[in-house]
């Protein structure tokens, strides 16, 4: 039973990505933040990482985000997060929320990065709000 529900989870996390793929190829869009506020999010870049990585060219998929190799222990933490005690679960989301934070606001302020970006003039909510006024 136990089984099964993993499964369940793993096809639905799956689908999931599979969901965000399309919709990012149909619309143009990519990163759905960036798209609305002019400003990158923390997991920018990690898609050219992962593609990167798969390809086994570990130097770009780490410019494109140093964190890249977090997604595999991510799925797993995903599928088996109950047979980890809750405090050490605990302790695990937070080292990894400040890692993604650290990296964020290291590549958004500290670097001339091309791949995070702060422009807000090119986000949605100002384009409709300079139009709108």
């Amino acid at each position: 039973m136990k089984g099964l529900k993993k499964m369940k989870e793993a096809g639905l996390l799956l689908a999931a990505l599979g969901a965000v793929v399309m919709i990012r190829e149909a619309t143009g869009i990519g990163c759905p933040v960036k798209w609305l506020t002019g400003i990158s999010c923390a997991g920018c870049g990690m898609t050219r990482a992962v593609l990167w990585a798969v390809r086994l060219q570990f130097d770009k998929a780490f410019y494109y985000h140093p964190l890249f190799w977090v997604l595999p222990f991510g799925g797993f933490y995903f599928l088996y997060r109950e047979k980890i005690p809750t405090k050490f679960q605990k302790s695990i989301e937070w080292i990894t929320v400040i890692c993604f934070g650290a990296v964020y606001l290291t590549r958004l302020f500290f670097s001339d990065h091309q791949v995070v970006a702060f422009d807000m003039e090119k986000g949605l909510m100002i384009r409709l709000w300079n139009f709108f006024t």
